[in-house]
């Protein structure tokens, strides 16, 4: 099994109580050797009260699951905290040890509710302060001089990082593993797919098996395959009303000979199953 650029290369193999799709999602181009294993992880804070209250659809966790997933890193968890500094300092303190890395969406703005900054600055224990840097980016966008309320976000956490990028008069923030994104979504998903390169892990291998078979008969299955390929995670998803198919069923792995062999395992067991059930 190899990794090729996107978009996926399917291909389909048809037999008793089972339709498999396979593909291996496209990360990196050109490469044959299995991946080694190693899997990067993340974690979104989704920050705003808005987003609590219903009345803003959270886009940005969908996008970012997508395209970390593309890029070979885990989206672990998602946490959506109000525009509270002690909350956002919890849910920092909560994901900054457990995750390769975190993002933040929401907060970075002017008014009195963008408090972001100041919540992963308790975090860290560290002041905020103004960076010249960042104050010269602001004047080329807002003119000079600046308000007040401009000025806040000249604001950063004491030793945090700004990252550049083309296209973009205002540079991405971050400390430690931390990345600040605003919340807006559009801004969003230009912060992320400017530094996604430097994110890029080892690819995930999948592949997708339409049974025939209900859930309730293939769980035992399942667990069996499990324990024979503890490299590997598996997902089952009942589909409702479909003549085609009752269960997807989702193997996945940074290491390719064992969704291979995982694969080939579920296959025979369904073919096993519908089989028995013939008789």
């Amino acid at each position: 099994m190899s990794t090729v650029a996107a978009p996926k290369n399917r291909r389909t193999r048809r037999g008793p109580g089972a339709a498999v799709s396979s593909c291996t999602q496209g990360v990196r181009a050109q490469t044959t050797k299995a991946a080694s294993g190693r899997e990067r992880t993340a974690s979104l804070i989704a920050i705003g009260d808005e987003l609590l209250s219903g009345r803003t659809v959270d886009t940005n966790s969908i996008y970012l699951a997508r395209t970390l997933r593309e890029l070979g890193v885990r989206l672990r968890f998602t946490i959506t905290v109000p525009d509270d500094p002690r909350l956002i300092r919890d849910a920092v303190e909560f994901c900054r040890h457990r995750v390769s890395y975190v993002f933040t969406s929401g907060g970075l703005g002017p008014t009195h509710d963008d408090v972001t900054l100041k919540g992963i600055a308790l975090a860290f224990k560290v002041p905020l302060v103004r960076h010249p840097e960042l104050e010269q980016c602001l004047r080329s966008v807002f003119g000079s001089p600046l308000n007040k309320d401009q000025l806040k976000m000249a604001q950063v956490p004491q030793g945090a990082t700004l990252h550049y990028y083309p296209g973009s008069k205002l540079p991405v923030i971050s400390i430690k593993n931390i990345f600040l994104f605003p919340g807006i979504p559009k801004l969003f998903q230009q912060k992320l797919d400017a530094i996604k390169e430097t994110l890029r892990s080892d690819p995930y291998f999948t592949e997708e098996i339409l049974s025939t078979q209900t859930e309730s008969d293939i769980a035992q299955l399942l667990r069996k395959a499990l324990r024979l390929y503890p490299r590997i995670r598996i997902g089952s998803y009942p589909r409702w009303k479909d003549k085609k198919y009752k269960v997807k069923i989702v193997v996945e792995s940074k290491d390719s000979a064992s969704v291979e062999k995982a694969s080939d395992f579920l296959h025979q067991g369904l073919h096993h199953m519908t089989s028995l059930k013939r008789r």
